[in-house]
């Protein structure tokens, strides 16, 4: 269930449109992010089950419940069969287009699954539109425009965010000693080109946070839109923290997994959170 943080990003078009004192829309996105959990757990396990040769190759991942033999795998494809059905009739139950984004997350994950992982940087760009997805899905659920300030933004942070967890498991498999991964077109030696490519990507998602708070409907919903340079500074050392962690082999498979276990990284979200909330209402002298 801690891949259900994840869909935590469905909650992030209502906070932008600082419309979290809508009851309605609230509840919309809370009935939207269990059907797009229970969904998403029914694929998580489908692709363990597709994926045991490869974890069970895997340093951490030959630990997952059906890779190591803990769970038998028809009870897991009879899980994920329930869920799926419960998340699909909540996911109807938000409305009808919220499900047809629902089934389009699902046919773009499940094609991850069976083709798109094995091709290198291809893999990493799917992800990256997963993450974003889910924000799209929650503007859906909520019945809010989705910025295209924040779409940029998103394509940005969550492509980095994607390179982070291919860079952790190449990481690992280095202290391994091996050169090759199982599954995936990925060596070591690549890690030479995704590091920059990461770290940039992350970088060029603070450019676009920069230009968004010089944008003029930024001043218009903001009382103080020059206080939210203190989340630009927050997001500078978030994702750098992230990649030193990432270099020194401490990442999670998961970087929003890891987000919300690492104190650094909680006191920093809340602390851009909060800077966000006081841009917005407060008049900073």
């Amino acid at each position: 269930m801690h891949q259900w943080l994840k869909n935590l990003l469905l909650f992030v078009p209502l906070l932008t449109a600082f419309s979290f004192q809508d009851i309605d829309k609230l509840q919309a996105v809370i009935l939207a992010f269990f059907a797009f959990s229970m969904s998403a757990s029914a694929t998580y396990m489908g692709n363990d089950i597709w994926d045991l040769d490869s974890d069970r190759a895997h340093p951490r991942k030959k630990n997952r419940p059906f890779a190591s033999g803990q769970i038998p795998i028809l009870k897991g494809i009879l899980a994920a069969m329930v869920l799926l059905m419960l998340g699909l009739v909540l996911a109807y139950n938000v409305s009808v287009h919220f499900l047809w984004m629902l089934l389009l997350y699902l046919a773009t994950t499940t094609t991850y699954t069976a083709v798109l992982k094995r091709y290198v940087l291809i893999d990493v760009l799917v992800l990256s539109l997963l993450y974003t997805l889910r924000i799209i899905a929650g503007s859906i659920a909520v019945g809010v425009p989705t910025s295209t300030w924040l779409l940029a933004f998103s394509v940005f942070i969550f492509f980095s965010l994607a390179l982070v967890k291919r860079c952790s498991e190449l990481v690992a498999l280095q202290q391994t000693g091996r050169q090759t991964t199982h599954g995936r077109d990925y060596r070591t030696s690549d890690l030479a080109v995704l590091w920059p490519l990461g770290v940039s990507s992350a970088l060029s998602s603070v450019v676009v946070f920069g230009l968004f708070i010089s944008a003029a409907e930024t001043h218009a919903s903001y009382v103080s839109p020059q206080g939210l340079w203190f989340v630009a500074i927050g997001l500078i050392y978030w994702l750098a923290r992230l990649w030193i962690k990432t270099s020194r082999g401490e990442m999670h498979d998961d970087p929003l997994v890891f987000a919300v276990r690492d104190f650094g990284s909680r006191i920093t979200i809340l602390a851009m959170i909060g800077a966000t909330l006081a841009a917005h209402f407060l008049a900073l002298e």
